[in-house]
């Protein structure tokens, strides 16, 4: 029973394989356009904390040289 079941294995009849476009392979291979593997909104979200962080450090500078008081 078992003697015969890698040579039935290795038949591929029973699976019938579609036909590969050409087209769609080659436009679905190319690769993406991505900055430090970063998508768009990702690369957005982290110049939004830079942005923060800048601004926090700044208003920290302007409050320890005393040119801006909070009261």
């Amino acid at each position: 029973m078992f003697d015969n079941l890698r040579d039935m294995s290795d038949d591929s009849a029973l699976f019938v394989e579609p036909p590969v476009d050409e087209e769609r392979v080659s436009h679905l291979a190319r690769p993406e356009k991505r900055v430090f593997g970063m998508t768009a909104g990702q690369r957005f979200i982290l110049a939004l904390l830079l942005f923060a962080a800048v601004v926090v450090v700044g208003f920290m500078f302007l409050l320890v040289f005393e040119k801006v008081w909070i009261i």
